[in-house]
């Protein structure tokens, strides 16, 4: 049994891909056969390099689609996130599946293009997925919207919290705190709506904060630009006890050092948020939207996560946090609290989210499922018989005009 998995980009920062080379490199060091369908010089691959990870690699540069069936077998485990179009080239191979729900879309799972939804094939989909062992989530998101919208309760979940590689040792405490009059405060996201709400609102409170402390803001971004579209960075000039640094475009590999050096307190969501708590930093948990936080947001610490929970979205749901921006800073001036957040936020990832547990249960979920992509066929409209016929008229039509 191969395990595969299929990024679709070259070069997208981010959680998704910080948790691909996460799995990848601990499976390989167990000796598990892994293939990636990706770029042969991208992101991933570079950074695969860099830690000396072996992989298969096939290459989307080189390989054409119509070509791909030849290099997944029939025994090989597909791990997807999506049920996206490219699968269809699989169908006639059909490989097992193991569907992983990482983000908040698995009602969605039969959208088809341009807005059209069939939700009953979805939670036909789902069902068969549930019956087959072909599903496990990240955290209860997708357990609560399929309870929310199709009514079905998941007796037996099988978790696959968000995976690290684990630290021997607290590293933050290892750190001479000498600071009298200034917290470092950090926070690392992609320039998207849903990531850019939450970082306004932290933001807006540092600029309300009554705290007579300094804050030395570090935001790491993927685009300035995009983030400007959301935050107008000039309106916070004229509060003097905030100083705000942006860095763009940091890779994968260069967030640890960044975070040890920089943070006393980190507010991030799912990997970014793991990252720094798992070296001790205190951390914490912010939820997402791509509306504007109520002013009544409050916040909480990642070890006081419910069910692996990594950030919540306030669209469908209300915040549980219970503390204020100045209780944040006080919290982490305090030389006796901030070793006990230190220690609270490092146990809480080796008790959940170390590496080599989560990949031994992917392994599991693998060898488990007995679902096969063309299990999906009646329910995807990607792998209908129309989608098909559809996209060979458009090609005609395309040329014609030509």
């Amino acid at each position: 049994m191969r395990i595969c998995f299929y990024a679709g980009y070259r070069d997208l920062k981010g959680g998704f891909t910080t948790l691909l080379l996460t799995l990848i490199r601990e499976l390989t060091a167990m000796g598990q056969e892994v293939v990636l369908i990706n770029f042969a010089k991208g992101l991933i691959a570079d950074e695969l390099k860099k830690s000396n990870t072996p992989i298969n690699l096939v290459d989307m540069d080189t390989v054409p689609w119509k070509d791909m069936d030849q290099h997944i077998f029939n025994t090989d485990v597909i791990v997807a996130v999506k049920f996206v179009e490219p699968y269809r080239h699989f169908l006639k191979i059909n490989p097992r599946v193991v569907y992983y729900d990482i983000n908040d879309y698995i009602c969605n799972i039969s959208d088809y293009k341009y807005g059209i939804k069939y939700p009953g094939l979805g939670k036909k989909l789902i069902q068969q997925l549930l019956s087959k062992k072909g599903l496990v989530f990240m955290d209860d998101t997708g357990m609560f919207n399929l309870q929310q919208y199709f009514s079905i309760r998941v007796a037996d979940p099988v978790f696959l919290p968000i995976p690290v590689n684990a630290i021997s040792e607290n590293l933050y405490l290892k750190k001479i705190c000498t600071a009298v009059d200034t917290v470092h405060f950090t926070y690392v996201g992609r320039s998207v709506d849903w990531k850019m709400m939450p970082l306004k609102k932290i933001l807006d409170d540092c600029a309300h904060s009554d705290s007579a402390v300094n804050i030395q803001f570090t935001i790491v971004v993927d685009s300035i630009k995009s983030m400007e579209q959301y935050i107008s960075l000039p309106d916070y000039l004229v509060y003097k006890h905030l100083h705000i640094e942006l860095i763009e475009n940091m890779l994968p590999s260069q967030i640890d050092d960044f975070l040890i050096q920089r943070a006393d307190l980190h507010f991030a969501m799912g990997t970014a948020a793991l990252d720094a708590a798992k070296m001790g930093i205190p951390t914490v948990l912010v939820d997402y939207s791509i509306k504007p936080f109520p002013d009544s947001y409050q916040y909480l610490w990642i070890f006081e996560s419910k069910c692996f929970s990594l950030g919540r979205n306030l669209d469908k749901i209300s915040h549980i946090g219970h503390m204020s921006i100045n209780t944040l800073i006080n919290e982490v001036f305090d030389p006796f609290k901030r070793k006990n957040l230190s220690d609270n936020c490092y146990e809480y990832v080796q008790q959940y989210h170390t590496v080599n547990t989560v990949a031994k249960e992917l392994i599991h979920a693998c060898n488990n499922t007995s679902f096969r992509l063309r299990d999906a066929k009646s329910y995807v409209p990607f792998y209908f018989i129309a989608h098909r016929l559809v996209k060979s008229i458009a090609r005609l039509f395309t040329k014609s005009v030509e």
